[in-house]
């Protein structure tokens, strides 16, 4: 019995050995659990920070979107009073430009035509014209009597004493080139307007 005894007590020991390594190995299986309970967590934990981070780019994107679009419209804005001025500036000229021409049409170039016409400097160059022409008409006429008169007659005919000098057509001449180069202080300021 001392030996049955002993024999209990050694497995009494043992077992009390094996449920402490029990113990420690189930202490170590819950260790490990919980470690790998908080990798899992650490590993959540770690994709809700990118998943914060992600939100908080797209955050910060979204507020930059949104600032970038306020500046585009305040720019638009900005120019759409710009050209709505313009607008209005360029449409003030061509009612001033309208008005214009339809005075131009209704006044003007009657006004322009009279001025012309009634131009002293205009007179004088189709006086000085008509009476150079008037003077080589009547020595050409003379001449051709003269020339008449000869065949008839048959003798030379002096043409000494026709009114009209042999400088008629260099007057002439002179009179053609002040009415072609004729400027008027009128038409100058056509020009100039223009």
């Amino acid at each position: 019995m001392y030996a049955a005894r002993s024999k209990i007590t050694n497995l009494e020991a043992e077992i009390a050995t094996l449920k402490g390594k029990v113990d420690e190995a189930q202490a170590d299986k819950e260790r490990v659990e919980v470690n790998a309970r908080m990798v899992n967590k650490d590993k959540d934990l770690a994709a809700k920070d990118i998943d914060l981070e992600a939100e908080r780019v797209k955050v910060e994107t979204a507020e930059e979107a949104k600032k970038m679009a306020m500046e585009a419209r305040d720019i638009s804005t900005s120019a759409l009073n710009v050209a709505q001025n313009n607008y209005a500036e360029a449409q003030t000229i061509v009612d001033t430009l309208v008005s214009e021409s339809e005075w131009m049409r209704n006044r003007g170039v009657a006004a322009i035509a009279n001025s012309i016409l009634n131009a002293t400097e205009l007179d004088q160059a189709v006086a000085a014209l008509t009476d150079a022409a008037r003077a080589v008409g009547h020595r050409g006429g003379y001449l051709e009597c003269a020339q008449h008169v000869e065949e008839a007659l048959g003798q030379q005919f002096d043409t000494r004493h026709c009114s009209m000098s042999d400088q008629a057509d260099s007057m002439l001449s002179r009179a053609e080139h002040v009415y072609d180069h004729l400027s008027l202080p009128v038409m100058e300021l056509v020009i100039d307007a223009l």
